[in-house]
């Protein structure tokens, strides 16, 4: 080998050489930079409804402390699938948030309608707002308790009219009743929408006669709408009404009390695994943003929780709910 050769060898090597050792360090000075560049948090539900208004309400408050414009999109449609899977698809590298109501949705999805994901694809930043369901009628409607609305649904089999957002607690929860009252699910028409929001505006519009709907997230509808009974153990501060058990003891049956909506804020599970870094600097950012007092009072007044629990508490608890639901799917049919 001439020299010339030999020195043309050993440059190639330190170069190559140079690149591995600068690796590493590279790594660690793009996670150091996230975010470089304006995040997204997608909802995948409709405009309007309470995940729409929780992630409007938290973005500038999360873009102050990420310090990068924090821009809100609605991907809706086949109860939170599309936009969900859409969120899947971009790379995961942090920059599309996801903000939505891990339980039900994201069980529902994977156990009944055949989601191409899994809890595992998703990293859990915090379950900021955990909301109970409670069925309820236009104020217009003749129906005073649970009982009426029950008696009436018996004697007229597929008059009454009720909304449901497929997947959601207010689904479940209204099969459950149905059938623990031995009422077949064709006895009601049951109208499905894509979100919270036009849901709650056709029943507060005196379209349906009667639903389940998520109790805070129903403030907005609070003048047009009477609660029958609350999904509860206990009476609610928020809404006049017995809880469901109670409501149902003349009938001689009762019902699981299932956990309402968990809504969430995620990333993929890539970028957590990639840059665990990052990550961490997200849920601190979330965290502190709970905690500004101006936030906290946009919360307050909207009737929208601002809880901290944190990554590991949410997960955990979003598994344990996913085991019960499992329990429940036969109930889910679209």
């Amino acid at each position: 080998m001439t020299y010339a050769r030999l020195q043309r060898v050993l440059l190639v090597a330190i170069a190559v050489a140079a690149g591995v050792a600068a690796a590493p360090g590279l790594k660690e000075a793009r996670a150091a930079e996230w975010p470089a560049r304006p995040v997204t948090l997608v909802v995948p539900f409709s405009a309007g409804g309470s995940l729409d208004r929780m992630a409007r309400g938290l973005a500038p408050y999360l873009s102050k402390e990420l310090g990068q414009p924090v821009t809100v999109v609605n991907r809706p449609g086949a109860g939170g699938q599309v936009g969900t899977s859409w969120f899947l698809q971009q790379p995961d590298d942090g920059y599309n948030l996801l903000v939505t109501a891990a339980i039900p949705y994201l069980p529902t999805n994977i156990l009944v309608t055949g989601a191409k994901y899994t809890l595992e694809d998703f990293a859990f930043i915090n379950a900021q707002w955990s909301d109970y369901t409670m069925l309820a009628v236009h104020k217009d409607k003749p129906y005073k308790t649970a009982r009426d609305l029950i008696e009436a649904i018996k004697a007229n089999p597929g008059k009454l009219s009720t909304g449901v957002t497929f997947g959601s607690a207010g689904q479940i929860s209204t099969m459950i009743l149905l059938e623990a009252l031995g009422i077949p699910a064709n006895a009601v028409r049951i109208v499905t929408y894509d979100g919270g929001g036009p849901l709650r505006t056709a029943l507060a519009g005196g379209h349906l006669d009667f639903s389940v709907v998520q109790a805070e997230g129903s403030e907005t509808i609070r003048d047009f709408v009477r609660p029958l009974a609350v999904f509860r153990e206990q009476r609610a501060k928020e809404w006049d009404a017995p809880p469901i058990n109670e409501a149902l003891k003349w009938s001689g049956v009762s019902v699981p009390v299932l956990s309402g909506s968990i809504r969430v804020l995620a990333t993929a599970a890539g970028f957590r695994k990639k840059q665990p870094q990052a990550f961490e600097r997200l849920a601190a950012a979330h965290k502190r943003a709970l905690e500004n007092r101006e936030l906290q009072g946009w919360l307050a007044a909207n009737k929208i929780d601002g809880d901290w629990v944190g990554p590991e508490r949410t997960t955990a608890v979003i598994n344990a709910n996913f085991e019960i639901l499992k329990k429940y799917r036969h109930l889910l049919k679209k």
